[in-house]
């Protein structure tokens, strides 16, 4: 029988600002060693997005992805690094929600436009039959999106499209693409939810349209979510509870995924 050349993919939560945790994730999955060498091989990480806010430390977050996209290319691996809705809201001058010290906010915001315009930070990635998103594409979302996508789109597909258009958006810094809506369920005025601010129940009760399985993370849960159809799974369970014993992570081996306990 063939080996299978199918590179391991682990996904990671929302990082907001938690550095320590997230370094201490990346060690436990055997990525990087403590002093941050990358270990991982022809690993993927992916990062689902919302490394700012909450926790202090977003900077260090932000510069060692970047230093992990170019190290582990080296070996032929790959860090995806996914736009959450508090870097969107940066990216929309709609600077009352984040925590971020004022002063540092504009050199954050030229860093990300430049990281977005070179493929460094993205909308989404595709992977193992899954759509990786901030936050999923809710039913109402796809209706809009497949007027853009032919009969039976492949996920690449998609993942361009919607790469696409964060790109002109962010040429033309007018976010009114209906992936950029905000829902009343998370305070917005929109009809439904783009792809960074949908919520989870949002998305459990309305995904079957979206021919494609999907990982997101943008609502915090207790431990990693599978939705009873195997269609969504939720990875978002707080960077902070690394070092509560209580943490978890999705680690891909070849086709099957296994849940990943840290446990103090």
């Amino acid at each position: 029988m063939a080996k299978s050349t199918l590179k391991p993919i682990m996904v990671l939560s929302d990082a907001h600002g938690f550095y320590h945790s997230l370094s201490a994730v990346l060690i436990h999955a055997g990525l990087i060693d403590p002093d941050l060498k990358w270990t991982g091989k022809n690993a993927i990480i992916i990062q689902i997005g919302d490394i700012i806010d909450r926790g202090h430390d977003y900077k260090a977050i932000d510069l060692i992805l970047n230093y992990l996209q170019n190290e582990s290319k080296k070996e032929k691996g790959q860090v995806i690094r996914l736009l959450g809705n508090h870097e969107l809201e940066i990216l929309k001058k709609n600077y009352f929600v984040t925590t971020m010290p004022y002063w540092e906010i504009t050199p954050f915001r030229d860093k990300l436009i430049n990281d977005i315009l070179t493929g460094k930070v993205q909308a989404a990635w595709s992977g193992r039959g899954f759509l990786f998103t901030h936050s999923g594409c809710t039913d109402a979302m796809y209706e809009v999106l497949k007027k853009d996508l032919p009969p039976k789109p492949t996920a690449q597909q998609i993942v361009k499209l919607l790469n696409n258009i964060l790109v002109e958006s962010v040429k033309k810094e007018d976010f009114s693409h209906p992936i950029f809506y905000v829902s009343q369920s998370r305070g917005g005025r929109d009809p439904f939810a783009g792809i960074f601010w949908a919520d989870l129940n949002e998305l459990l009760l309305s995904h079957n349209a979206c021919p494609f399985k999907q990982i997101v993370g943008h609502t915090m849960v207790p431990q990693i979510i599978i939705s009873p159809d195997k269609k969504v799974i939720c990875v978002d369970v707080g960077m902070p509870r690394v070092f509560e014993g209580k943490f978890e992570y999705l680690k891909f081996k070849n086709n099957k995924y296994k849940i990943i306990k840290i446990e103090g």
